[in-house]
């Protein structure tokens, strides 16, 4: 890829919540770490994401764990993994993609294309 793809990893977390919530699947912190060493190796960039190995190989991120943790402070989501969450927590994350979509939006189509995700 010749030229960097640069997302907010904000906006790549809302939309997995939307996929994961169009499906009616479960959505767990792992599989949104999982999309971070995705885009990673797919040439977008996420600015400072911490990755790590858990015990039984999967991936996890703080900033994924902290990005729902302050949707169950809020009380926009419950549960721990995996993640519902509240129509209000829907309605916040689908304000963070159209703000990504304003200002990046050819950035934002493109990783999403990239990680398979609706575009």
């Amino acid at each position: 890829m010749n030229q960097q793809i640069s997302v907010s990893p904000q906006a790549i977390m809302a939309k997995a919540v939307l996929n994961a919530k169009s499906r009616s699947v479960p959505l767990k912190i792992e599989e949104i770490s999982r999309l971070f060493f995705d885009a990673e190796e797919k040439g977008v960039n996420l600015g400072q994401i911490a990755l790590r190995k858990v015990p039984g190989g999967e991936l996890y991120s703080e900033d994924a764990e902290a990005f729902v943790g302050r949707f169950l402070a809020a009380g926009y989501a419950t549960a721990r993994s995996p993640i519902d969450f509240s129509d209000e927590g829907i309605e916040i994350c689908k304000r963070i993609i159209e703000k990504e979509s304003q200002k990046n939006a050819d950035n934002f189509t493109a990783a999403l294309s990239l990680l398979g995700l609706d575009v």
